[in-house]
């Protein structure tokens, strides 16, 4: 168990609409408060492998949306990227990169409300984007190359992404 530095009292988890955070057990005597991510961040660590731009040295790093590795020559270098860890590949192809050539794949990114979607990982060379986990299987109806994973209800169906198409499979 944590401490308040102000008065030395347990800290304890509180709730605060959709947002959680460390809050002092003395509150409203005491008014202390720390952001949970505060708890998680690391000093920059070296990783003993050179930038692809520069030549310096990447360092494991701990950001606003967590950890990623970036460039120990920020900010004259702006090279930055997410552990593998935290950009799972779903082994789907990306279907604008498909259509000119490219070998774009959609990976799991996050939000800034922290919320996640999926993404081609060649932006900003291409923009595609989906809210809903993707699938490597092509519409029957519209012919398009992927379709999403979509729960309802506590059923799971594949969905066309196509605004024109409205193919929904049987429940799975």
């Amino acid at each position: 168990m944590q401490t308040c530095p102000q008065c030395g009292k347990d800290l304890v988890v509180k709730h605060k609409g959709q947002n959680s955070f460390l809050g002092c057990s003395g509150f409203p005597q005491c008014d202390f408060t720390r952001g949970l991510r505060e708890q998680s961040e690391i000093e920059p660590e070296g990783l003993d492998v050179p930038c692809p731009q520069c030549g310096l040295e990447l360092q494991l790093k701990s950001g606003r949306y967590g950890l990623f590795v970036g460039c120990s020559g920020f900010p004259e270098c702006d090279f930055i990227t997410e552990p593998d860890a935290t950009t799972a590949e779903h082994g789907v192809a990306c279907p604008e990169c498909s259509k000119h050539g490219r070998n774009g794949q959609l990976i799991q990114k996050t939000s800034r409300r922290g919320s996640s979607f999926f993404a081609c990982a060649q932006y900003p060379n291409c923009d595609f984007s989906v809210n809903l986990p993707p699938v490597s299987k092509s519409c029957p109806i519209c012919q398009f190359p992927l379709l999403l994973r979509k729960k309802q209800g506590g059923l799971v169906r594949h969905i066309c992404p196509q605004k024109s198409c409205e193919y929904k499979s049987e429940p799975l």
